[in-house]
């Protein structure tokens, strides 16, 4: 989905003929061409965009002192033209220099490292290159042949110094951190169950959304990796259904019948919505939801404890990239003799709210967050 900012924009710049664009510092606007993607540029729900493209090149008109503006072109080659006529000022769309040999790049972005089964060696190739993370982050930011050079040497210095200080490195975990958890296995058998078990339940994932506000993909990602939608699922310590609700938790929040898997749902979606409530207001998104999804799996006591233990090694509390390093020490001895919530498997949620991730990003990319009333014909009976 295009924004109407964006179509407005380009709008107006193709009305102005072929004229390159003044710079930044003059129009007060950095014009970025992107494509959209998840690995470049997405616009969510609510009207919010992200995407590593995106907020690389936020940030790099925020240190020129400009609001960043993005033309979400079609395809690699519709950036290419819209650059080459000085309708922007910088292509952040993956684009590649043997292909574009007129264009001008900077040096990499960064080096994603490949993944053990990347996404589009394991799904339907008709989904297209938009989630090819390696790519976008191996490619430099292309300039006009004919630009001048100020602003390419000031994003050559903008990206050598956010590779020094970590920023860089922070922004790729962000949105590519997790690619590397799942096996191709993994992936086949989810994307089975996503056809053949998900369509069973996926009005309940939606009405929870309506309710609360969460992305009924997030919810269902959640729930195959606790159960994979099964709502009959059973563990060893008693925890159960769809949403692996222990005892406690189901009492407390009303549930007559943990293997319900409408009740299960709707409750799992709540207590998901009161861990997120729990942090502190200066958590922001998407950090607040992988600790609250950690928190699902640790309880709430457990990650302040790891939020106690951040501080003493001086990590970020309100990091995900900073956490998922930290938790693994709440099975040290030496770190949680010092917490009253004492020990807990800290490793194990890292690698349940990365499974996480990776569940989320496919159905993003396979399933609209808007449901038609046909997509959910078929209601919550058993899957067969």
């Amino acid at each position: 989905m295009r924004s109407l900012l964006a179509a407005i924009l380009l709008s107006l710049l193709a009305a102005c003929g072929d004229a390159p664009l003044p710079p930044p510092a003059q129009l007060g606007k950095l014009v970025v061409v992107t494509r959209e993607g998840l690995a470049t540029y997405r616009v969510d729900g609510e009207g919010r965009a992200a995407g590593f493209a995106h907020d690389l090149a936020v940030r790099f008109a925020g240190e020129l002192g400009v609001e960043a503006r993005f033309i979400v072109a079609y395809d690699s080659a519709e950036a290419a033209r819209i650059l080459t006529r000085g309708r922007a000022h910088l292509a952040a769309a993956g684009l590649a220099p043997d292909e574009h040999p007129a264009l001008r790049f900077t040096r990499p972005a960064g080096e994603l490292k490949p993944a053990p089964a990347p996404l589009d060696d394991v799904l339907p190739s008709e989904a297209g290159d938009e989630h090819d993370g390696r790519a976008i982050v191996a490619s430099g930011w292309a300039f006009p042949a004919d630009g001048g050079d100020a602003l390419l040497e000031k994003a050559e210095t903008f990206l050598g110094r956010i590779r020094q200080d970590g920023t860089l490195e922070r922004l790729v975990d962000r949105y590519f951190g997790h690619v590397h958890r799942l096996s191709a296995g993994d992936i086949e058998r989810f994307f089975e169950r996503m056809h053949s078990v998900l369509p069973h339940y996926r009005r309940h994932f939606v009405d929870a959304q309506d309710i609360h506000g969460i992305d009924w993909r997030l919810l269902a990602a959640l729930a195959y990796q606790e159960s994979h939608w099964d709502p009959l699922a059973t563990s060893y310590t008693n925890v159960r259904g769809m949403m692996m609700l222990t005892e406690d938790t189901a009492d407390r929040l009303r549930v007559t019948d943990r293997l319900d898997a409408r009740q299960s749902i709707l409750a799992g979606t709540r207590y998901l919505v009161d861990l997120k409530e729990q942090l502190p207001q200066e958590v922001a998104e998407p950090d607040r939801t992988w600790l609250a999804v950690a928190a699902y799996n640790l309880g709430m006591g457990h990650l302040n404890g790891a939020r106690f233990i951040a501080e003493l090694v001086k990590r970020d509390p309100n990091s995900w990239y900073e956490m998922k390093q930290v938790l693994p020490l709440l099975a040290r001895p030496e770190y949680y003799a010092r917490l009253k919530s004492g020990a807990a498997r800290g490793g194990e949620a890292v690698i349940m709210t990365e499974n996480i991730r990776n569940y989320y990003d496919i159905l993003r990319r396979f399933e609209p967050s808007a449901v038609s009333p046909q997509a959910l014909s078929m209601t919550s009976r058993p899957a067969m």
